[in-house]
């Protein structure tokens, strides 16, 4: 009675890992879709290539799960931290200041003439 409750057991683990691992792949397939989607747009070409290699090992991980493959999903989980890491010290790297000081041209530092002033506003001459 032993050994049969201990195949169930096993069954049981199977699957909830099989069923993961599909969950998984299905998530990471979703991952690979959006980055691609990304990477179309010329704006978000360079995050979405990045992220695109982010998922690329989330695929492995999956199937690693899915084949009950221990070095599969292990080396497929650490190329995946590895790669978030990158994204994230990418991602921190490519935000530069919001605002770039600018020198200014010599004409801009001249006074305007006169006749190109603006006029005082009747709020301002009432004062």
């Amino acid at each position: 009675m032993v050994s049969g409750s201990i195949g169930y057991v096993d069954f049981l683990l199977t699957t909830v890992a099989v069923l993961f691992g599909a969950l998984l792949l299905l998530l990471s397939l979703a991952g690979l879709a959006f980055g691609a989607y990304m990477a179309v747009a010329p704006l978000t070409r360079k995050p979405g290539m990045f992220f695109v290699l982010w998922w690329v090992p989330a695929v492995a991980a999956a199937f690693g799960l899915l084949w009950q493959d221990s070095v599969t999903f292990a080396v497929g989980a650490f190329c995946f931290l590895v790669a978030g890491v990158a994204l994230v010290a990418e991602h921190r790297g490519s935000r530069g200041p919001a605002r770039e000081r600018r020198t200014r041209p010599e004409d801009a530092t001249r006074k305007r003439p006169p006749s190109e002033e603006a006029e005082p506003s009747e709020k301002a001459k009432a004062r």
